[in-house]
């Protein structure tokens, strides 16, 4: 090999691995997993695929992030707190909306609109459909090729997408693991309206992903939905809700529908129920394969978390999809002291201040915690302790 090539081919494979290493995280050094009840399986309960949901990936294929290549906060925020919970993700690059073609856009009235939501429609539709930036890089002998990080395009069976300044429980594996059961048990139970998660009936192990066999999208973080009459499973005694009056929707003055139960109290739903916000959702090859039709190229005529509850509900022309929800969300938005302009890259910027940073309706803030967690220290801190024997 003559040298010049000898030093192209080596510059080559030297940016692939660069590009390799700082496009996937995976970390090794993972949280203790406490559970959220009184329950302290070490490993898995012997349930097949249900178990997965433990790993690095959190039972989906693919973690994918979404993230404007700009906000290095965000984004080292993200890889630590992922390295600390021994999650594995990749990055899509978020988009510009004044770097959308108008010709691209689907069908659609659009009045009002500003670039950044039509960016964040677009960065969503990358992630389901495909992505031009970040890569994968792939080694097949002495060639390197590109592969994108999309949804459909790689055939995933089960992905989950999140916004990058999310933030979780500490405790977000097993609490997983919980809602991974309850979802199977109301899939391969309807004949229950509703179920007690302590009087779960049997369940037998999925063959596709651990959360079951049938479903398009799963709604994990939000900023609030209701409860549907039928389809739940009430899983009282999990340490890891907050009692009611620390539980927050969009709506700050909003009674949170979980009022009317027991502290501590999650439901998990064969079917949202007008969710708002998508800063993290599921979703599975079939749903994704219906989000890039009706979302990409049927309609665009909303923000992107309003059409996608419309797909879910079956309303504004779309079918009715297999969308199971959670309450309070698992994830939600991480905000850090500081002007509170600098949350969101879509809303309009806020000039007040935030004084604390904080993460609503999470009692073990991985973030919040980092100090602690990097210390090896287990003596969390509590964002919303209890106020009453329960």
């Amino acid at each position: 090999m003559k040298p010049t090539v000898r030093y192209i081919f080596a510059a080559v494979t030297f940016c692939g691995l660069v590009v390799l290493l700082n496009e996937t995280y995976d970390s090794r050094s993972s949280l203790p997993q406490a559970q959220p009840d009184d329950e302290q399986p070490s490993d898995g309960l012997g349930l097949g695929l249900i178990d997965d949901v433990l790993n690095s990936t959190l039972g989906f294929e693919k973690i994918l992030a979404l993230s404007l290549p700009e906000r290095t906060d965000h984004r080292d925020g993200l890889i630590l707190a992922a390295a600390a919970s021994d999650i594995e993700f990749a990055f899509i690059d978020g988009v510009h909306g004044d770097a959308v073609a108008e010709k691209a856009l689907p069908p659609g009235e659009r009045k009002g609109f500003n670039p950044n939501t039509i960016g964040s429609w677009r960065a969503h539709l990358n992630a389901i459909a495909r992505s031009v930036l970040p890569h994968h890089v792939h080694f097949i002998g002495s060639l390197i090729y590109i592969g994108a990080a999309s949804v459909v395009q790689n055939n995933y069976a089960s992905a989950l997408i999140i916004e990058d300044d999310v933030d979780w429980d500490i405790r977000l594996k097993p609490i997983l693991r919980d809602f991974a059961i309850s979802l199977n048990a109301l899939a391969q139970h309807p004949e229950y309206d509703s179920i007690d998660f302590a009087e779960l009936p049997t369940v037998t192990p999925p063959k596709t992903t651990p959360y079951g066999d049938d479903w398009d999208l799963l709604w994990l973080g939000h900023c609030g939905m209701h409860l549907p009459a039928t389809g739940t499973v009430i899983h009282k005694n999990d340490v890891s809700v907050p009692e009611p009056q620390f539980l927050h929707s969009w709506n700050p003055d909003e009674r949170t529908p979980l009022a009317s139960f027991p502290p501590h109290t999650r439901v998990t739903m064969r079917q949202s129920t007008t969710p708002v916000c998508s800063l993290a959702y599921a979703v599975s090859q079939r749903g994704a394969r219906s989000l890039l039709y009706g979302l990409g190229l049927k309609k665009f005529d909303e923000p992107f978390d309003v059409m996608l509850r419309s797909w879910c509900q079956g309303s504004k022309d779309h079918d009715t999809h297999i969308c199971p929800g959670v309450l309070p969300q698992m994830f939600d938005h991480y905000r850090r002291q500081g002007p509170k302009s600098l949350d969101s890259d879509i809303s309009i910027p806020d000039t007040a201040f935030r004084y604390e940073s904080e993460t609503l309706n999470i009692r073990w803030s991985v973030r919040l915690n980092m100090e602690k967690i990097l210390k090896g220290e287990t003596d969390y801190d509590d964002q919303y302790p209890d106020t009453q024997q329960t």
